[in-house]
């Protein structure tokens, strides 16, 4: 069971994220981690960090959240191996270049069966690691080629019609920056209780908004932390990251998101 955070903003805001307090709050308080990886989008390009350690004890992850770059989408993952030993070449977000804009997906969720899927196999020996959710992208990317959609609303269609197929297989709650939109899938998810982990059930994302009557404001949660909203944002989580704002998104919602502005935004 892994975590997910992501951002999209009007303009740059610099996010504080404790990736090892964020597992926490978003229900792993008992499990340890295998890996982390925390992505702030560049115009066409993206600042990548990422580890297969917990990041309780990374250098690494410290020096992220003290130097935390300014930007108008993040993407953030912190990962419960289930499909794939803990590695690099496993760890989230998975990314690779198109048409000179850097693309990123983070999963949470799994996709027994996927390898065995006809339209799968020959992007099997593409892969760097072993995980369904890296061969989930490098499929997404070949649907997102053929289809030749240029437009938000076009490749949020496709991104939708592939994470419904998805949602056959298993649990296929996912982010995708193709360098220019944010596009957010919500599913199910397991959650952790005193009994154990539940079986996946509703909701795997969440949705914060803030608009000009945040202005000025600060948002402040043990994990996370913008020390001044400087515009309308929204904020994705797989559990609600404070008592207020967040709204659960139904099984099936996909949105495309563009500098804070949900462009486009369906269930299906």
């Amino acid at each position: 069971m892994c975590e997910l955070f992501a951002m999209s903003a009007s303009v740059p805001h610099t996010v504080r994220y404790e990736l090892d307090l964020f597992a926490a709050e978003g229900g792993e308080k008992h499990r340890n981690r295998d890996g982390w990886g925390i992505l702030f989008a560049q115009d066409r390009d993206a600042y990548l960090f990422r580890e297969p350690d917990p990041a309780t004890t990374s250098e690494l992850s410290r020096m992220v959240v003290r130097d935390a770059r300014p930007c108008k989408h993040l993407m953030a993952h912190v990962r419960r191996a289930s499909a794939g030993k803990p590695a690099l070449a496993n760890t989230h977000p998975f990314d690779r270049v198109v048409n000179g804009r850097r693309n990123a997906f983070a999963h949470n969720g799994d996709l027994p069966g996927i390898e065995d899927r006809e339209d799968a196999r020959e992007w099997i020996p593409h892969r760097i690691g072993d995980t369904d959710s890296e061969l989930a992208f490098l499929m997404l990317l070949d649907r997102l080629s053929q289809a030749g959609a240029s437009d938000a609303e076009a490749r949020l269609d496709v991104f939708a019609r592939f994470a419904a197929e998805m949602r056959e297989l298993g649990s296929s709650n996912f982010l995708f920056f193709d360098g220019e939109y944010l596009f957010v899938h919500a599913d199910r998810r397991r959650f952790e209780t005193e009994e154990g982990l539940t079986e996946p059930r509703e909701p795997g994302l969440n949705i914060r908004s803030f608009d000009e009557r945040h202005r000025g404001q600060k948002w402040q949660t043990s994990g996370a932390t913008i020390e001044e909203i400087s515009g309308p944002l929204h904020l994705f989580a797989s559990v609600p990251l404070d008592p207020e704002g967040w709204e659960p998104l139904p099984r099936g919602t996909a949105m495309a998101l563009k500098d804070g502005k949900i462009v486009s935004h369906y269930v299906s």
